[in-house]
């Protein structure tokens, strides 16, 4: 049976098993059956407890192989040290487990044992389990809530995915506040087994599911989680991905957590947007983009904004958010639009857009200026902004909008900014299926990642090409049992794979007046032991004559007397505008590549994109011309724009050379010299680190 077959199994059960099950209050063993029963659940329960005859008025079997029929779904409640052969005992009547215990891979060595030999054992025995050190899951279709989470959500169409599980209840209980639905609510713990990616990929399927949202602490199968993200998106699923760890005290604390490991990131965020996913930064982001995912089947919306507010400042506030957000755009109003809101307006009011309703704005102004920026053909989405003033009656707005949205085809965003004042009105906004957030910002960010247009590249690995891989694993042998690679190895490569690169000549050995260098030039020592040759002094530059560059010749080989220490000689060339482009092999995404400003400025300006392999020349220029390097391509500072598409071609390459040796784990270049006029884009150096897979 596949995985995703499985997990229908899983998340659909005809029935299920409580292993742990317990009549003492307090218990996760007695939460678990508790909710189980509290809700409807049309399945067949089974509970295990060789201690107790009955829990809850029902039989108590002494082991699950006791049960006279098949389980589809068994939950594990037991201590740690006993999970492994409980579920050995077990596998006779149920293929499908979830192992609530904690004790395993996040709780140091003995743990971390523990999982190994768990998983091991699943393997053998062919069978899934979700967790260990979960919450469960709820599914509010079935009426089932097999977690140790209390109450279950309303249905709708959210799945929430998270590896932690407090951080589930949490936005469950921040769900019920705001009416919002969930289709399933799984807590995947460890994942062990199952992961975020297996569920949204049975998830893919599932029609009551429209929004998937994760909350993740670590990523292990990187480029699987990526394709089915793909999948997703093209699916027409909108997912949207909280990820902690960015810091330091976070991946330590991760690593206490869940056992997880924190990648890199920047490149987390360019991989999953790279596959039409959408990140939050925060918890209330988060929330804030499955609340609007949820709507955007019902109401069409765009990205030209209208707001209509009874308050200037809060009217001028939403202007400047979506001047910040480059995905939107304020509406410029019809003229006929503005005569209208003319005649029905007082003479003070604001015609333009934001229409400032004046604060003593009562429920008709409302309602005709609503009515009036609604029929206007090129608003695409209305904000609706309240400030509760005396003299604006703030329920009967509530009312109105509830009206308004229900024969509105456009979407209307609310935030009716305050707190005791306008409670029961948003409330009431809530329950009637009215979009309402807490700020402006909240509401035109939610937006804003929805309509910022999306090119979704999919990941389709080209075949290696054998000729120029044989080459380059022959040089690389070579570097093998040289330590590493020489420039002279390098250079080799990037003749391969076409990288321009800086001429060099090797002067190690002495030089005469036949030698054939042009001035001015640099020396350098070349070693492949030897890293950061700058910062070492392994770099003279500025030579202008054969006797000077001898004289940097012997000081070289001097400073650096290792063993096959080499010197090489590169013309200097101009120096315009310098670039870094790097490739490395990510634990979590493999071939990675990052490009930015180079040279001196590394550190200082630290601007820099990333990329996740494989990369088609198109998804390279659209990153370039949007990312941190853009102002080289549009003009912006007066001067000529450099052209892109030799930069894409070696990022390209970069990222090709990765693919096709495994044996190489990082790329530098440093500086790639670029240049706005007819002179060739050059690698001046190309550093290659290899090691023996």
């Amino acid at each position: 049976m596949k995985v995703k077959q499985k997990l229908t199994q899983l998340f659909n059960p005809q029935s299920i098993a409580v292993i742990g099950a317990s009549s003492t209050k307090g218990k996760v063993g007695n939460m678990i059956a508790k909710n189980i029963l509290a809700h409807n659940y049309s399945g067949n329960v089974y509970f295990v407890n060789p201690k107790r005859s009955r829990i809850f008025g029902r039989k108590c079997y002494k082991s699950l192989s006791d049960v006279e029929n098949n389980v589809d779904c068994a939950i594990v409640v037991v201590p740690a040290k006993y999970v492994v052969n409980v579920v050995r005992d077990s596998v006779s009547k149920c293929k499908n487990f979830i192992v609530i215990s904690a004790g395993f891979g996040e709780s140091g060595s003995e743990g971390h044992n523990r999982e190994i030999e768990l998983n091991l054992l699943a393997k053998e025995l062919d069978i899934q389990i979700l967790g260990p050190n979960c919450l469960g899951f709820l599914a509010p279709s079935l009426g089932l809530n097999a977690s140790f989470a209390e109450g279950l959500p309303v249905e709708g169409h959210t799945a929430f995915i998270s590896q932690s599980g407090a951080l589930a209840v949490a936005m469950m209980d921040k769900a019920r506040a705001d009416h919002m639905g969930f289709s399933l609510v799984v807590s995947i713990g460890n994942k062990m087994q199952i992961g975020a990616a297996d569920i949204i990929d049975y998830l893919i399927e599932d029609k009551k599911t429209k929004v998937i949202a994760l909350y993740l602490e670590g990523v292990i199968r990187g480029r699987y989680l990526l394709k089915v993200l793909a999948r997703a998106y093209k699916a027409g699923k909108k997912v949207v991905v909280l990820k902690s760890g960015h810091s330091e005290d976070a991946q330590r604390a991760i690593a206490l957590h869940t056992g997880s490991l924190a990648g890199s990131d920047e490149i987390f965020s360019a991989a999953i947007e790279k596959v039409g996913a959408i990140r939050a930064q925060t918890m209330d982001e988060l929330f804030a983009l499955m609340l609007f995912g949820a709507y955007c089947d019902v109401k069409t919306f765009g990205s030209r904004v209208s707001v209509v507010t009874n308050a200037g400042g809060p009217g001028v506030l939403a202007a400047d958010i979506v001047a910040d957000l480059s995905s939107l755009e304020m509406n410029v109003f019809a003229s006929e639009t503005k005569k209208k809101l003319q005649k029905k307006l007082p003479v003070a009011a604001s015609v333009h857009n934001p229409v400032d309703l004046l604060g003593d704005a009562n429920i008709d102004r409302y309602r005709e200026g609503l009515k009036i920026v609604l029929a206007d053909e090129k608003t695409d989405v209305v904000l609706v902004l309240l400030t509760p003033q005396d003299q604006t009656p703030v329920d009967l707005v509530a009312e109105l909008l509830v009206e308004v949205q229900k024969k509105s085809k456009k979407m209307i965003l609310t935030s009716f900014i305050g707190g005791v004042r306008v409670a029961n009105s948003v409330q009431y906004m809530r329950e009637n299926g009215v979009l309402h957030f807490d700020t402006p910002q909240r509401a035109l960010s939610a937006l804003a990642s929805f309509v910022k247009e999306k090119k979704v590249f999919m990941l389709t690995e080209k075949s290696v090409n054998r000729e120029r891989r044989i080459k380059t694993r022959q040089i690389i042998d070579r570097g093998f049992e040289h330590g590493g690679l020489y420039f002279a190895d390098v250079a080799e490569i990037a003749k391969i794979y076409s990288v321009p690169i800086v001429k060099f000549v090797d002067v190690t050995n002495g030089l005469d007046a036949q030698t054939h260098i042009k001035y001015p030039c640099v020396a350098k020592i070349d070693n492949p032991k030897i890293a950061h040759k700058t910062d070492r002094g392994g770099v003279i530059a500025s030579i202008k004559t054969l006797i000077e560059l001898d004289q940097a010749r012997k000081t070289l080989l001097r400073k650096f007397p290792e063993k096959n220490s080499r010197v090489i000689v590169q013309k200097m060339l101009p120096i315009e505008t310098e670039l870094i482009i790097g490739m490395k092999k990510d634990p979590v995404f493999d071939t990675v590549i990052v490009a930015g400003l180079g040279g001196v400025y590394v550190e200082v300006f630290h601007a820099v994109d990333h990329y996740v392999t494989p990369l088609s020349i198109t998804e390279i220029k659209k990153i370039l011309t949007t990312g941190a390097l853009a102002f080289l391509f549009d003009g912006t500072r007066g001067e000529k724009s450099y052209d892109s598409d030799m930069i894409a071609h070696v990022i390209q390459t970069l990222a090709l050379i990765g693919r096709e040796n495994p044996e190489i784990i990082a790329i530098d270049i440093n500086p790639l010299l670029v240049y706005n006029n007819d002179a060739v884009d050059t690698a001046v150096d190309f550093k290659i680190i290899i090691k023996n897979t």
